[in-house]
């Protein structure tokens, strides 16, 4: 390709996604700008247009166009806001030689988007680098309104070694959610297939997923399972659940709980009846109430068992309280 150059993948990048590749070695790119470069085929792999989510092979040819990675070389640099960079350094749960957990907090997105601008954790990454030679690397992503714990690696083994451990469902992730009413089986499975229509366009749909359709779908549907049970509840108005998801699909939780007929409180995408504040609650509901409580893995490194935990944000604190629920 003219105006290119190539990069050959080594061992330590193997399995690594295309987009991660290419934004870990250019910070000048974000998310949206990289898989705008893929879509358009400016980013080939072995001389074939790629795409963003292909995971790399050793001995992979990368071209690079050299037009597009400098595109944005004339855009200021990053402004930091130095409130946002002490949150998050404040919001450290846990940290070691290869790993960050941060508990989260609400209306932060992992990554940036198209209306997001600068204010997601992407572009405060360095902020969390700590005198490592490379900036830490997202493991994986939180919506941007659920709060609670997410991982950061602090070099590429630790990256790859969790792309590994999610894939194979080693990774144990427990979140806590208050939904409107309480489900008639207070534990249960859920299991669907979930399509991208039933994510970006909820809305009109009388459920969150049309089972009928989604068996008919079969090029874009990807199945999805999660398990719940009922913590506490108060009267047959509201339920504390513990969720379990066994997929990782996107807003996986918040379309099973819509799906089951009782959605998340604050969850104005997936909601099937209008929220109605109660008078006697401490705190609005226009918040989202969904927060990833706790993380057991086993440490690449140091073979542990490794339990993580995120105290609740504010708004579900206080209406745990307000319910005498118990943490």
């Amino acid at each position: 390709m003219a105006d290119s150059r190539d990069i050959i993948v080594e061992k330590d990048d193997v399995d690594c996604r295309l987009s991660t590749w290419i934004t870990r070695n250019n910070k000048r790119l974000n998310f949206n700008s990289v898989n705008t470069l893929c879509r358009k085929g400016l980013v080939r792999v072995n001389g074939l247009k790629t795409k963003a989510s292909y995971r790399l092979v050793i001995g992979d040819v990368i071209s690079l166009p050299i037009r597009s990675l400098n595109i944005s070389s004339g855009q200021p640099a990053l402004k930091i806001d130095t409130k946002l960079a002490n949150l998050l350094v404040d919001s450290i749960i846990f940290k070691d030689e290869h790993l960050i957990a941060l508990n989260k907090p609400e209306g932060l997105a992992s990554q940036g988007g198209s209306s997001q601008g600068t204010r997601h954790l992407d572009a405060y990454k360095s902020t969390l680098q700590f005198g490592k030679k490379d900036t830490p690397r997202l493991i994986h992503r939180l919506d941007k309104d659920t709060t609670g714990i997410l991982l950061l690696a602090r070099d590429i083994k630790m990256a790859n070694a969790f792309t590994n451990l999610f894939r194979e469902k080693q990774v144990e992730k427990i979140y806590w959610a208050l939904v409107g009413g309480v489900p008639k089986k207070e534990e249960g499975t859920l299991e669907s297939y979930i399509r991208k229509k039933d994510i970006w366009k909820p809305k009109g749909n009388s459920s969150a997923i049309d089972q009928k359709q989604s068996k008919l779908d079969k090029e874009n549907k990807k199945k999805a399972l999660t398990y719940y049970r009922v913590i506490e509840k108060i009267g047959s108005q509201y339920s504390w659940l513990e969720l379990r998801p066994a997929t990782g699909r996107t807003h996986q939780l918040r379309i099973h709980c819509a799906y089951l007929g009782y959605p998340i409180i604050g969850d104005r995408k997936y909601k099937i009846r209008e929220e109605k504040n109660s008078h006697d609650l401490p705190y609005t509901l226009k918040k989202l109430f969904l927060h990833a409580r706790h993380l057991t893995f086993v440490h690449p490194i140091s073979k542990k068992i490794i339990k993580i935990e995120a105290e609740l944000p504010k708004h579900m604190d206080t209406v745990w309280k307000h319910f005498g629920w118990k943490v």
